[in-house]
């Protein structure tokens, strides 16, 4: 790092606001197994975690979840409205589950040790909607899952972390399922930046 960078923010339409980036990894087998760790490196938005078999898992998990592509019966629904959650399951088998963990700071003044908090937001079901009203894993299965806050709607604006907070992802109880993940993010227009 040359002794001329600075911490500074830029215009609201700054490429470093505009551009997508990813925290890539990977959650290993095992109940309880985390990816990587992430630090913010700024005031950012996650938008999604992304999740891609390796190793099917072998349990059963209970929970509703709705799915994209919408695809009701074979036909792709174009329209949300249209779809009218059909396209869900209650029942995942074969499948893992995975929840985005976030540590953050709540103390908010200057000078003072930090107060972490931890939030869960998930769990997701990894695996593929079939027409019979079943979630099913395997090997190849692709899960794509919107992020917002617990109490926020649904998959709606991304979930808001700040600089230093530190994200990953954990896996549920199953024992033997593996997964590549990422987490899409966009830096908050007039954060914080290295210049």
């Amino acid at each position: 790092m040359s002794l001329q960078n600075t911490i500074k923010n830029a215009a609201y339409d700054n490429a470093a606001y505009l551009a997508r980036g990813t925290f890539n990894g990977v959650i290993v087998a095992g109940s309880g197994a985390v990816s990587q760790k992430y630090v913010a490196h700024a005031n950012l938005v996650l938008f999604g975690v992304n999740a891609y078999t390796t190793t099917a898992g072998t349990s059963t998990y209970t929970n509703t979840q709705y799915y994209q592509p919408l695809v009701n019966g074979g036909t792709t629904v174009t329209s949300v409205a249209a779809h009218a959650g059909t396209a869900s399951a209650v029942i995942h088998v074969a499948a893992t589950q995975l929840s985005l963990i976030r540590i953050y700071n709540t103390n908010t003044a200057t000078g003072v040790a930090p107060a972490l908090a931890t939030a869960t937001i998930g769990p997701f079901s990894i695996d593929q909607y079939y027409t019979n009203g079943t979630g099913t894993g395997g090997v190849g299965v692709y899960a794509q899952f919107a992020l917002n806050t617990s109490t926020g709607s649904a998959g709606f604006n991304g979930l808001a972390v700040n600089q230093g907070d530190q994200v990953y992802v954990v896996n549920g109880t199953d024992a033997t399922a593996v997964n590549l993940i990422n987490i899409d993010y966009q830096v908050l227009p007039l954060s914080d930046l290295v210049a």
